[in-house]
């Protein structure tokens, strides 16, 4: 095994690659910020280009698709069975820096490495009402375009993904696990905010479906207007994990010349 440390001599390159995985949601329906549950993993892919501008340094240019979904059982007097999913379409920016690396010079390495940078995002948050999926958006359930509430969310946005991540090097292709979040600047990922909603005010100003969406127990409570906070504690975030594999299309994927290789003996 040898640690190749230090700067070794490499070549620019370019590679084309395809991701395939999962992708996940945390936020105001999640039961905790950053729990795993299996049943709300969905599929996930995307194509990418990575431009390797050093042995440290590589910047990527993708762009991803997935689906997030969750179902919740509200706390406290609000408590119902809520639930929505949302297609999310990603183009994202983001520079790689290489870690270390683990093995041969030559055919083999293991490349830990993290990432981040930018990314615009489109989504539309639907939920299950009466056996039809419904998109949220338009409705304004928490009041949007009204008099005295904030104007409709926007459905393309902008986030911060960070993450990390393993390459597998094998001279003209690579292979790498990795797994990032998103972190947005909406709290309307699920349509859902920590904003103070009047019943009566949705019902007369977006009508009866936007109301039951937004609380369908509020109107059956007796009380005349009814006001709640639909969010939970948690910040909106989403996830993209699984396998990537790219290919050099131009200057040798690992260019690799002479350098210094620092560790113990080449088996």
């Amino acid at each position: 095994m040898v640690f190749a440390l230090g700067n070794l001599a490499r070549a620019q390159s370019t590679e084309l690659g395809i991701l395939g995985g999962v992708s996940l949601y945390s936020g105001d329906l999640s039961e905790d910020e950053f729990g795993l549950y299996f049943e709300n993993l969905k599929p996930a892919f995307g194509i990418f280009g990575r431009f390797n501008l050093s042995n440290t340094l590589a910047i990527r240019l993708g762009v991803s698709h997935g689906q997030v979904q969750e179902e919740s059982d509200l706390r406290g007097s609000d408590e119902y069975m809520r639930n929505f999913r949302s297609n999310i379409t990603e183009f994202a920016l983001t520079a790689e820096i290489n870690l270390f690396r683990i093995g041969r010079t030559t055919n083999f390495q293991a490349i830990p490495f993290i990432f981040g940078g930018g990314a615009v995002f489109n989504f539309r948050p639907e939920t299950l009402f009466d056996g039809n999926w419904i998109e949220m958006q338009p409705l304004g359930t928490e009041g949007q375009g009204l008099p005295g509430y904030e104007q409709p969310y926007q459905l393309t946005q902008i986030a911060i993904p960070v993450g990390l991540g393993l390459k597998l090097d094998m001279g003209n292709w690579a292979m790498s696990f990795e797994f990032g979040g998103r972190k947005l600047f909406t709290d309307h990922l699920d349509d859902i905010s920590n904003a103070s909603v009047s019943y009566q005010d949705v019902y007369e100003g977006n009508g009866e479906l936007a109301a039951m969406i937004s609380n369908p127990i509020a109107g059956n409570d007796g009380e005349p207007n009814p006001t709640y906070n639909r969010g939970g504690p948690f910040d909106d975030w989403y996830y993209i994990g699984g396998v990537t594999l790219s290919f050099d299309i131009g200057g040798g994927y690992g260019g690799r010349g002479s350098g210094r290789n620092i560790g113990c003996p080449t088996f």
